[in-house]
């Protein structure tokens, strides 16, 4: 289908306007004026009246977990929950609706419910204590489980931390509570479990793709694939499913990094779409703040003399890192501590050093805490900053564990996305979706309208945050477009709207620069297409 959009607010490359758009074969085919574009509307060409409504590159979130995301709502879910009451409640009633489980599985709670060492098997073994309860924390870096899943997995006061995670323990006796630490200690316990069935995945897969659609995303970059998530994607993509374009990342295993090239190479090999690519390894440097694995340049203020500690030795780090840009595998690499982003950048460092610049387009994730020294170096070395807006805004985590956590000096100071930007550094706009705050989207609109504001949406902290690091809608729009599409090395073919370039474009009810900042959130997408073709359209347009 070939389209000629007019009347309306095109949002074209350099923040240029135009009224009209035309499309032919997919691809973008003219920007200008309308009766430019109708003057080569043909027999197959839809004519709309945009009507002042507003045209932009369709989405790319350049750090998703849509597998992951999609696999949680089959099971126990306990966002909507903030007390651990509650979540005792909702679990009795889970286990009663689902007696032949042979096991809980489920996400979803808060870090601020328990005290600072987590939370306890006990409370979960006076609800269930006949078979195995495997719960993640809301950002995705702690387990709860009872005492049924610590037997199964054989861990015991005896057993030791492995590699990357924390085992935590009771002062007294030494015996595990039941919080597990970071991806290596849960899958202690995660992999001793059923995976999710392919229906399963298909079914997340498919929720996804379709609320997706709705939202305006056609790109997504999944941080943590594996070869049975990469099956699913080209099942979808044969099936004629797939209505995102897919890059994804390999996770590098510090207990085992020489692993990671061969395996990747041969994913990437097997795995290959028109619609996907796997040809990155991600390596987790620490964790987060509110489980104090996140790495800091100084001190935790409740835990003097803590700092946290890397998941990775730094000599061996450097090493697997440049082995991997020497393969010409692009890192995508988590840190949320200060010290933890320096380690990063000493790296990506490193690597030029050793192996000379290339277009490697090497990522650090998240960055949640920034020291200044470092922000200019993002430029400097050519790494893309990929941040997560919809996360800064005051909720329960800032007050339960940023605040008593980092002192108020360093927990003011989080999501320097302005400073990034004003430093000269690509920076893409992402959710890391289902984790995240007090309100979990992966709705760009949403993530726009509190990147500009510094504020949430609902909730019970309306205050500002760090407000001097709120950054333009322009801005916003552009690392949601062009820049994600250049993170993923799409750049000469998607992310602006340019002829020449296929038609990934969303039509939207209002124009995002035309109306009050508070009211981004309730911008609504009437049509988006993906290659021309429309994966969703608004029954009223």
């Amino acid at each position: 289908m070939d389209w000629a959009f007019v009347n309306g607010i095109i949002h074209g490359p350099g923040r240029r306007r135009a009224s009209a758009v035309a499309t032919s074969g997919g691809r973008i085919v003219y920007t200008g004026s309308d009766e430019g574009a109708k003057a080569l509307a043909g027999l197959r060409t839809e004519v709309i009246d945009l009507r002042g409504k507003m045209i932009v590159p369709a989405f790319c979130d350049a750090h998703i977990h849509p597998l992951l995301g999609g696999i949680n709502l089959t099971g126990l879910d306990l966002i909507s929950f903030k007390t651990l009451n509650e979540y005792q409640i909702r679990l009795r009633e889970y286990s009663c609706e689902n007696p032949a489980r042979s096991f809980i599985r489920g996400s979803g709670w808060m870090h601020g419910c328990f005290p600072h060492s987590g939370p306890n098997k006990s409370d979960l073994d006076k609800i269930i204590s006949d078979r195995p309860v495997f719960l993640k924390a809301i950002d995705g870096h702690s387990a709860w489980v009872n005492s049924k899943a610590l037997e199964m997995a054989g861990i015991t006061k005896n057993t030791s931390d492995p590699v990357g995670g924390r085992i935590e323990r009771d002062d007294q006796t030494g015996e595990p509570t039941g919080a597990l630490r970071e991806l290596a200690a849960m899958a202690l316990v995660g992999d001793r479990l059923p995976p999710p069935s392919r229906e399963e995945m298909l079914a997340g897969a498919r929720f996804f793709l379709s609320q997706a659609a709705r939202y305006g995303i056609t790109a997504i970059h999944d941080p943590m694939a594996t070869r049975e998530f990469m099956d699913v994607y080209l099942e979808l993509e044969q099936r004629g499913e797939l209505t995102v374009r897919v890059s994804a990342a390999l996770v590098c295993d510090p207990a085992s990094p020489e692993n990671t090239i061969p395996e990747l190479l041969e994913l990437s090999r097997a795995c290959r779409g028109r619609q996907l690519r796997v040809e990155t390894a991600k390596i987790f440097l620490d964790g987060v703040v509110d489980s104090h694995t996140a790495f800091l340049l100084d001190s935790y203020i409740d835990r003097p003399g803590f700092r946290g500690e890397p998941l990775w030795e730094a000599e061996e780090f450097k090493r697997t890192a440049a082995a991997l840009d020497q393969e010409g595998i692009q890192i995508h690499i988590h840190a949320i501590g200060d010290a933890a982003v320096r380690m990063a950048l000493d790296g990506l460092e490193y690597i030029i050093g050793s192996n000379g610049r290339r277009d490697a387009r090497h990522q650090i994730a998240h960055l949640d805490l920034t020291s200044q020294m470092d922000i200019p170096r993002f430029q400097a070395l050519g790494v893309i900053a990929v941040i997560q807006p919809a996360w800064f805004y005051m909720d329960s985590n800032f007050f339960d564990s940023a605040l008593p956590f980092l002192g108020k000096a360093r927990a003011m100071q989080l999501y320097r996305m302005r400073s990034l930007m004003e430093s000269g550094a690509a920076v893409a706009s992402s959710s890391d979706w289902p984790f995240g705050g007090d309100r979990i989207t992966f709705n760009p609109l949403d993530t726009i309208k509190i990147g500009r504001t510094r504020r949430g949406i609902g909730g019970d902290f309306q205050e500002a945050y760090n407000p001097e690091e709120g950054v333009s809608v322009e801005s916003l729009i552009d690392s949601h477009t062009i820049v994600g599409a250049y993170a993923n090395f799409l750049d000469g073919e998607t992310g602006s709207i340019e002829p020449g370039k296929i038609a990934d474009l969303v039509v939207l009810d209002r124009d995002l620069l035309g109306v009050p900042a508070e009211e981004i959130h309730q911008t609504r997408v009437l049509l988006t297409l993906l290659g021309g073709y429309p994966v969703f359209r608004d029954e009223c347009f």
